[in-house]
């Protein structure tokens, strides 16, 4: 539950996504936990990894086939199935996450620290729907493009 709370308050994820992430999607790079949202993996913050570490090392439930391995990280009641997002979402509001306003909240924060070129591969979004949450932001990328200039330079 909180992995799952954790990728809707980081990232923004819709739980229709969060349910179908499988240990696929998961990886190790440079030492370091990552996911893959979309395209582009993203590295993830220690306490993350750690929760995601263990979705993927727990056993299956008691009852169920060894013949049908579960590569889904939030597995579902049935054998082969993965979490509806329905029961996901009752649980996180009854841990008192608001679904709507915790990924409306998670999206803005991402859309005032990165460009819309850059959050929608990461995340999953289109384009579009990253230029749509940069203006809810309503942030200037002026210092964030003489940043990454002089960054390019450098090299």
């Amino acid at each position: 539950m909180r992995a799952a709370g954790s990728l809707l308050l980081l990232f923004g994820q819709h739980l229709t996504h969060i349910i179908t992430l499988t240990t696929g999607h998961l990886d190790h790079q440079d030492g370091h936990q990552t996911i893959r949202l979309d395209s582009t993996p993203i590295r993830l913050p220690q306490p993350l990894a750690t929760l995601l570490t263990r979705l993927v090392d727990q056993q299956p439930r008691q009852g169920w086939s060894g013949n049908t391995p579960s590569t889904w990280l939030f597995p579902g009641t049935r054998p082969g199935t993965h979490r509806s997002a329905r029961s996901l979402a009752r649980a996180l509001t009854g841990h008192g996450i608001p679904i709507r306003a915790s990924r409306a909240t998670a999206l803005v924060q991402l859309a005032e620290e990165m460009p819309p070129a850059v959050l929608a591969p990461l995340l999953g979004l289109h384009v579009i729907t990253a230029l749509q949450w940069r203006r809810r932001a309503a942030t200037d990328w002026t210092a964030y493009l003489q940043a990454r200039q002089r960054g390019l330079g450098d090299r």
